[in-house]
């Protein structure tokens, strides 16, 4: 689990926590397996912000990402999550500068994501760090709601 920072813990743990996360912040959240999968590949990245309400291995997660680096430049963010009981406090924006910052460290210079066209602050969210829509699956989520497919790129000097 590259970049996995600042969690702390085993494996489990870490599973643990970021699925209790996932599964009250998201409308259909990932499982138990499915996260201990993301987490297993070699290509994984997870950037968590801690409550501070905890220690060590037990502490809540109020934010995270979970990615995953598809080529040398290039990353894919799989999981957004908040607590809802901390939104709308610059938690999302925190850790999404984080992700992207320490992605261009390591050489990225395109990241993307795919998400809800219901879900509105996150729409504004990633359009204040700098993705723009680029493309769009019609009715793609079980309730009928459009994927919208997100992407960053990294300003470049020339």
């Amino acid at each position: 689990m590259r970049g996995a920072a600042p969690v702390r813990g085993e494996k489990d743990s870490v599973v643990v926590r970021v699925t209790d996360l996932v599964a009250g912040a998201m409308d259909h959240p990932w499982n138990f397996s499915q996260i201990s999968d993301a987490l297993s590949a070699e290509n994984a990245i997870l950037v968590t912000r801690e409550s501070g309400e905890g220690s060590g291995e037990n502490e809540p997660l109020e934010g995270l990402i979970l990615g995953r680096r598809l080529d040398f430049d290039l990353t894919e963010i799989d999981l957004v999550a908040v607590d809802p009981e901390r939104r709308r406090l610059g938690i999302g924006s925190e850790i999404l500068a984080q992700f992207l910052s320490r992605e261009v460290a390591e050489g990225v210079v395109e990241v993307r994501l795919e998400m809800s066209s219901d879900n509105l602050p996150a729409r504004a969210l990633y359009e204040s760090k700098g993705f723009v829509v680029v493309g769009r699956r019609a009715r793609y989520y079980p309730d009928g709601a459009d994927a919208l497919l997100l992407t960053w790129r990294a300003q470049t000097e020339n």
